[in-house]
């Protein structure tokens, strides 16, 4: 199988691009940097994994359709899309500045929208297809100290249902994931050695079995939660 994931230098891509190419998946991983995307597609290539990567900013149209396409003739040929870029600023209404709003906004939503729009010609013209859009618990339930960040995942979620609605006649999947807070370096906070944390890999177990169902039925929704605190 044949998927690009976004946001695949660091943290929960790293994980998910790490779990399907252990798997025999070739991917085409996409982040704005070069250096870390080169450290994961070479621990991929290293235990005999395919992937190839493009450098590119999602925000920006012009050069998330560049990225897309390069990556599908790379590949030679698409069968899912993991979206996985994003930004966490966890901050109050008081604190958080119009600037990281638009930080946010602009990579949680219009990036996702911009891949998935260049991504969707060839799932439909194929008449099969995959898109996992990773979104929150914090996507479906209130974050106090994090509205901004609350408002951008909650996008997600309502632009994924709906999507799904839009493009399943077509044989295109479209699944929502809910993660819990994950441990990464962006989303870091609490007493240190003890953790309600999953681990990026366990986001990509998720989309493994996500990935693995049926042709004729379509996983909508996965809220994951880690059961223990575990020892960082």
């Amino acid at each position: 199988m044949k998927v690009i994931i976004t946001g695949a230098s660091k943290g929960i891509g790293a994980g998910i691009a790490t779990v399907l190419a252990r798997d025999g998946f070739e991917l085409g991983l996409i982040a704005r940097s070069e250096e870390f995307l080169a450290r994961v597609k070479g621990n991929i290539a290293s235990k005999g994994g395919v992937a190839f990567s493009r450098s590119c900013d999602l925000r920006d149209q012009h050069q998330a359709e560049e990225a897309i396409s390069s990556l599908v003739t790379a590949l030679g040929g698409i069968d899912a899309l993991i979206n996985n870029a994003g930004v966490v600023i966890r901050k109050d209404i008081f604190t958080l500045s119009a600037d990281e709003w638009r930080v946010m906004m602009e990579t949680n939503v219009s990036g996702l929208f911009y891949a998935t729009r260049a991504v969707l010609p060839y799932l439909k013209s194929q008449g099969r297809g995959h898109i996992i859009n990773v979104s929150s618990i914090s996507g479906q339930v209130p974050l106090a100290g994090g509205s901004g960040y609350a408002a951008s995942k909650y996008a997600v979620t309502g632009f994924s249902e709906s999507l799904f609605l839009e493009v399943r006649e077509h044989g295109i999947k479209v699944t929502t994931l809910f993660p819990g807070s994950v441990d990464t370096q962006s989303h870091r906070q609490g007493l240190a050695g003890e953790s309600w944390k999953l681990k990026p890999d366990e986001i990509g177990k998720a989309c493994l079995d996500v990935l693995r169902t049926s042709a004729e039925t379509c996983i909508s929704r996965v809220e994951i939660r880690p059961l223990r605190v575990v020892q960082r």
